[in-house]
């Protein structure tokens, strides 16, 4: 009798562990966020050490993670403000799913060109002749470059493009003859542009992308602008910023808000919990606003 007892009681104790344990995960908040080596990703590390039950997932960038977000395969996700509006453009009713939650930081539209290829201080020089790498379908180079051709399809959408990403497309525009220039959206500071691109700086320069035109054409849903204009300050990244008489310049860039996103019905379902997120958010924001500040 008392080892039917023991056994009981052993097998109520199991039920129980795996109880609980099914319970963590269904609470569990995942969040996609892009590439290890930019912000998004340390960002949710950050908010991850101020909020239990946070899984930070690496994802391909903006459009992706929206696409993970409204499948319920994420609960929540950092994107770039322009990808809801190229997302709405293409998914109306999904877009709906969607709330917002905060924004991180402001992210600037990094455009990287080869010296002698692209002899221009300036993005709205670009034509047909040259081939710029904006990352594959659903990252964040892709999605602005899509909001460009959205907002000036007559100077944009004629500008060849390729799916080259990271190390590979600062490889091919230091080489300049497949592509001559590369888009990367990122906050400042980002380590792929502080540590990875000067080692191509005998070849590599940033052009201004502050194209006077995008911010009356492209608007999201409340008839807000999507783009601001900004800066990346003299001597931010060492060897690919411009020259200038007493080191490098300053460079003209546009900017986007990095704003958190989450999945309507998973707030629904889990409400108090979410509370605890959005209230680690705000705990983390200070460690997030620093990894965007010049150092």
């Amino acid at each position: 009798m008392k080892k039917l007892f023991l056994l009981l009681a052993a097998a109520t104790l199991g039920l129980s562990a795996v109880t609980t344990a099914q319970a963590a995960d269904a609470t569990k908040f995942r969040l996609c966020t892009g590439n290890a080596k930019l912000n998004y990703y340390a960002a949710g590390q950050h908010l991850k050490r101020h909020a239990s039950g946070i899984e930070v997932i690496e994802s391909k960038g903006s459009l992706d993670n929206l696409d993970k977000v409204t499948a319920g395969e994420c609960d929540g996700a950092f994107v770039q403000s322009d990808a809801l509006l190229v997302y709405s453009s293409r998914n109306a009713k999904a877009i709906s799913a969607l709330q917002r939650a905060g924004v991180l930081y402001q992210e600037q539209a990094n455009l990287i060109c080869n010296r002698k290829a692209y002899t221009s201080a300036r993005m709205v020089d670009l034509n047909e002749t040259y081939t710029v790498a904006v990352g594959p379908e659903g990252s964040g180079a892709n999605t602005t470059w899509a909001a460009f051709v959205m907002a000036d399809k007559k100077r944009y959408g004629k500008v060849r493009t390729t799916d080259a990403t990271g190390t590979l497309a600062l490889s091919m525009v230091s080489d300049g003859s497949e592509a001559q220039c590369a888009l990367i959206i990122t906050a400042l500071n980002a380590p792929f542009l502080k540590n990875e691109a000067p080692q191509y700086a005998d070849s590599i320069v940033l052009v201004g992308t502050d194209d006077r035109d995008m911010a009356n054409g492209a608007r999201d849903a409340r008839g807000q602008q999507v783009y601001t204009y900004g800066e990346i300050p003299a001597g931010t990244y060492r060897g690919i910023q411009p020259s200038g008489v007493f080191g490098s310049k300053a460079v003209n860039t546009i900017q986007v808000d990095a704003v958190f996103v989450a999945n309507r019905d998973w707030i629904a379902a889990h409400s108090s919990e979410f509370e605890k997120v959005l209230q680690g958010f705000a705990n983390a924001k200070p460690d997030i606003a620093k990894l965007v500040q010049p150092k």
